[in-house]
């Protein structure tokens, strides 16, 4: 048995076991927390920051061998492969699984009118911690953790309190929303309980006067008014009107919410694995799910994020929102103004806070216990997007990982399989006219190597040209693949993410992406790209690791890549525009000259 919920220990049928100094402890939380293996640049990354130690690598090392010595007898085995270290736990149990498992009851008993069996599932799980989360563990990831886990507390707790007032039981929890309210003196749904407890218990004149409190901190700190249901239960009370005070659960919200989420696809197709795990994150985890996708441009996050937004509708009443980043534009949004748009959506007319710290805790509070999904498009970077991160559940897109932001789960969209290319291709060209010529269907959808807006391009052009066979506009697909310089708009359209994940790569990695591509083949290995471009392997791997992680290749084996079709063709014409006929042609001789060392 694994706590995380409290001080992080290792728990055996022979009492505790000491997992290590506070970085050890922290490992053993990190590995725990993800359940998926973790390459040992994002251990290094979670631990340390931007400011790793020289010995990162090797004390990662130290610290895994020595907690494989602590998991002795649990059950559990630290282990690892090429995709990183992980643990598996074989059975042992974790307590956040427990408190999510418990919370996820709890949501279902609500769901079904069972607001006795809510709140017995609700006290388990909050009967499961033992104290602050992560306790004793210092390290650079922790503190974002911590905050998720301590929210998914309050979370529980508030549910917990509005579950018992909806049975009548303000006597039993008044005390206990009185001590949650001294700890959190800004939480206007806390207020909200509270006040309806005190009233019901007979304590009217201390209820109004938890209201006067509330509003002064508001306006003195932050220049806000309390929201407009706790002035209605305020302006109740003052009335006495009896028959207002009304139980605070209902089935659904009393009042429309924000919709935000630009309308699906009508031809949405395939992603069946990436549509199930999406939707499994955002439904089954009991704290607060944040998902991540990411991939190359075009290939179709935001479509599947407004998807799943659309399919998980009715989990969602408080609403669905919906803000664009801009980072492909060059003009990323700032975090102060992004809070400000999703503040005005959910409390239109607030008077916001001047700082971003105070607005994105403003925006924490106004979210939290709400089933509201937020998705947040086109992310630039990690500090963007983590002031950002609601009290509820949240989809955020990027071109890359955002590694320092451990509680996300992140999912890759790699390219759609041909059958899906060609399934999309006919939705929108039309399946008769597809499968009336299948093979040079097929040969176009290859072509466009399942990266979504191709195929959606190509789909396009055979759409603008109806006399037209899908063997002609293949062959003009392909000529237009071996030109210097694209011509047409619709090929420009498909070359721009592609150019924008070379631009984002340093000087290095690009030389390598351009030179690489020149054979003939599309598979490369460290030993071939070595040859190619001068560079010592080590150097050489680095560098195609860095082309994965910008989706512009991919591994295919231990020190083996591929580009795709349409990726290898633009890396083709970027090298004789930018690298010039010697350099390619000493790329493909044979041995040459170091040019670019990689950054």
């Amino acid at each position: 048995m694994f706590t995380l919920l409290g001080p992080v220990r290792v728990v055996t049928d022979a009492g505790d076991v000491a997992p290590g100094p506070p970085q050890q402890r922290a490992l053993l939380a990190l590995l725990l927390l993800r359940n998926t293996p973790v390459p040992i640049d994002d251990v290094v990354g979670a631990l340390w920051g931007d400011s790793p130690p020289a010995s990162a690598h090797g004390t990662v090392r130290t610290y895994a061998a020595r907690l494989r010595q602590v998991l002795a007898g649990t059950g559990a085995e630290l282990r690892r492969s090429a995709s990183g270290y992980h643990i598996a736990r074989n059975g042992a149990g974790v307590d956040a699984d427990d408190f999510d498992r418990l919370v996820g009851a709890a949501r279902e008993a609500r769901r079904s009118g069972d607001l006795a069996g809510t709140a017995s599932a609700l006290r388990a799980a909050l009967d499961v911690w033992s104290g602050p989360a992560l306790g004793g563990v210092r390290a650079e990831f922790a503190a974002a953790q911590r905050t998720r886990l301590e929210e998914s507390r309050h979370t529980a707790r508030e549910q917990l309190f509005e579950a018992e007032l909806a049975l009548g039981r303000h006597e039993a929890v008044r005390a206990d929303l009185g001590a949650a309210v001294a700890d959190r003196p800004w939480d206007e749904r806390l207020t909200e309980l509270w006040m309806t407890a005190l009233h019901r218990s007979g304590q009217t004149v201390e209820a109004l006067e938890a209201f006067r409190r509330l509003r002064t901190a508001l306006s003195d700190h932050l220049g806000l008014e309390p929201g407009s249901e706790l002035q209605r239960l305020h302006q109740r009370l003052l009335r006495g009107d009896e028959s207002a005070v009304v139980p605070p659960v209902s089935a659904e919200p009393a009042a429309a919410r924000p919709v935000q989420i630009p309308p699906d696809v009508r031809d949405f197709t395939g992603r069946r694995a990436a549509v199930d795990r999406l939707c499994r994150i955002l439904t089954e985890d009991g704290g607060i799910p944040v998902a991540g996708l990411t991939g190359l441009g075009g290939s179709g996050k935001t479509t599947l994020a407004v998807h799943v937004a659309h399919v998980l509708s009715d989990l969602f009443p408080y609403g669905r929102m919906y803000l664009d980043l801009r980072a492909r534009t060059g003009g990323a949004v700032t975090a102060y103004d992004a809070l400000g748009s999703l503040l005005r959506s959910i409390r239109p007319g607030l008077a916001l806070p001047g700082t971003t710290a105070e607005r994105s805790a403003l925006w924490r509070t106004l979210t939290a216990g709400r089933d509201m999904l937020v998705v947040l498009d086109d992310a630039d970077s990690s500090e963007q997007v983590e002031p950002l991160l609601p009290a509820c559940a949240v989809v955020v897109t990027a071109s890359r990982r955002l590694l320092e932001l451990p509680a996300v789960a992140w999912q890759r969209l790699g390219p759609l399989s041909d059958e899906e290319s060609l399934r999309l291709l006919g939705e929108i060209a039309g399946h008769r006219r597809v499968g009336a010529e299948p093979e040079a269907a097929r040969e176009l959808v290859a072509a466009c190597s399942g990266h979504a807006l191709s195929v959606r391009v190509a789909a396009a052009r055979l759409l603008d040209r109806p006399l037209w066979s899908v063997r002609q506009i293949m062959a003009q697909l392909a000529d237009d693949l071996r030109q210097p310089v694209v011509m047409h708009e619709d090929c420009k359209i498909v070359d721009e993410p592609i150019r924008r994940a070379e631009a984002s790569l340093p000087a290095g990695p690009a030389q390598v992406f351009r030179l690489a591509a020149l054979a003939a083949s599309p598979v490369r290995t460290v030993a071939e790209v070595s040859t190619m471009t001068g560079l010592p392997r080590a150097e050489a791997r680095a560098a195609l690791e860095d082309l994965v992680d910008a989706h512009l290749i991919e591994a295919v084996d231990v020190d083996t890549y591929r580009y795709a079709v349409l990726i290898q063709a633009f890396a083709r014409r970027r090298a004789e525009q930018v690298e010039g006929p010697d350099r390619c042609r000493a790329a493909l001789a044979g041995p040459g000259r170091r040019l670019v060392a990689v950054a």
